[in-house]
């Protein structure tokens, strides 16, 4: 039974997607019969049908149900990453991740970019449209972002599609749509430019009322056939790898992680040292080779302007080029470390990192889970005389970095620590 529920709320979705998908492209070819639209009002409506779905890809990726997918070990975004923070909408099931808020204006600017491409591409040869033309296109347009809304709302949201998708499979079929109306704009503009004045046509002098009434329903009937196919590209996953999920040949993307952090009356909680939460994070600059290459600009810069003695731009582009990736690193120290503490149950023998500021488990380990023990003193850790704890498992590290004394720790394993250097734990160091 719960395959054919999910056969039938498939089908659903689908006559649902269809209807909008009806109403879209009926509206151009009441344009074109009806109202005598020429090629450059359905190229305009085609480019602001593309912002239109754009939006609400934005939308969908804004409250997509699952972790977005992003390196946990990237400068400032992968601490983030690796709380999977989200905001819970109230009264509904839907969340906000907080990942999701940061790179949101990245991505806006992104598709921003491509739909004025296109738009520079489509429209930008045609001559500017009259007021009569931007009317008719604008009330079009307004009705395909009403159908095309409340296919979104019923399919994404009510249905709840939102709890498979992330912020990039909430994407799927814009790139797909792009292409079909570039490439459906380009026919247009070769048909406009062979109706003008022949192939060597200026861009200026394109008539494009000189495309007729059969071209532009063989323009309309591809963009119709190629939604259509958009609507049923799940079936090509037959010939794929197929995950038994409406992606395609993508891998669907993994859940949230259920961390249990049960350990909140644990005897011991170990914490970096203040500054340790700040100044540590220039010791793994050689994780992120990014900033290297920063500096190195920076540098390269700098030789050139003390070639012709601008001293003072030189200094202002080495204390650049040396402090924003330190600033930088530092701050990242901060996001991974700088609330989180270590709780230690020597009964239970379990460790829990646990953020406090946004009061979430971030990681667990047990004895039977790690695979190796360091205990060792960065410069860092010698100047604050701390030491840092890494735990080795099937997955990665984990990184307890200029703790005061990680004999509570280390307690919890079975083994000793592998020491790279044998000093007294807790030590003197210059900042404690």
């Amino acid at each position: 039974m719960p395959l054919a529920r999910r056969v039938l709320s498939t089908e659903n979705d689908r006559r649902t997607e269809l209807l909008s998908i009806s109403v879209a492209n009926s509206l151009p070819v009441i344009g074109v019969v009806l109202l005598d639209w020429s090629a450059a009002r359905l190229l305009l409506l085609y480019w602001l049908e593309l912002g239109i779905d754009s939006v609400w890809a934005l939308v969908r990726s804004l409250f997509a149900g699952r972790p977005p997918e992003i390196e946990t070990d990237s400068l400032l975004v992968g601490a983030l990453a690796a709380r999977q923070y989200s905001l819970t909408v109230p009264r509904t099931g839907l969340r906000v991740y907080l990942t999701s808020v940061v790179v949101l204006p990245v991505t806006v600017l992104i598709v921003g970019m491509a739909w004025l491409f296109a738009g520079a591409l489509l429209v930008g040869p045609l001559p500017e449209p009259s007021p009569d033309t931007i009317a008719g296109v604008t009330a079009a347009a307004t009705g395909i972002f009403i159908s095309t809304g409340a296919t979104n709302i019923r399919k994404y949201f009510y249905n709840g599609e939102y709890r498979k998708h992330s912020s990039r499979t909430a994407f799927r079929g814009l790139l797909f749509r792009m292409v079909t109306v570039v490439f459906g704009g380009i026919i247009t503009l070769v048909l406009i430019t062979a109706a003008t004045e022949g192939p060597e046509a200026e861009l200026g002098a394109l008539d494009p009322t000189a495309v007729g009434l059969p071209l532009l329903l063989m323009v309309i009937c591809f963009k119709f056939t190629s939604d259509y196919l958009g609507v049923y590209s799940d079936r090509l996953a037959v010939y794929f790898k197929s995950y038994n999920e409406k992606y395609g040949w993508q891998e669907p993307p993994s859940q949230a992680k259920s961390i249990d952090g049960t350990l909140t009356s644990a005897p011991e909680r170990v914490r970096p040292v203040r500054w340790g939460r700040i100044i540590g994070g220039p010791v793994r600059l050689c994780q992120h080779t990014g900033l290297l290459y920063v500096g190195g600009f920076g540098l390269l810069g700098a030789a050139l302007f003390a070639i012709g003695g601008a001293w003072g731009i030189v200094t202002a582009i080495l204390v650049g080029s040396v402090g924003i990736p330190v600033l930088l690193l530092c701050l990242d120290q901060f996001l991974r470390y700088g609330t989180v503490e270590y709780r230690v149950d020597p009964d239970e023998r379990a460790i829990v990192a646990y953020d406090r500021l946004f009061g979430k488990a971030l990681w667990r380990i047990e004895p039977w889970d790690e695979n190796g023990l360091r205990v060792e003193r960065t410069s860092v850790d010698s100047l604050l005389g701390t030491e840092t704890v890494t735990i080795e498992h099937a997955e990665g590290e984990y990184t307890l970095p200029h703790v005061p004394d990680p004999s509570p720790v280390v307690a919890v394993f079975d083994r000793q620590p592998e020491r790279a250097k044998q000093v007294r734990p807790g030590g003197d160091g210059l900042l404690d």
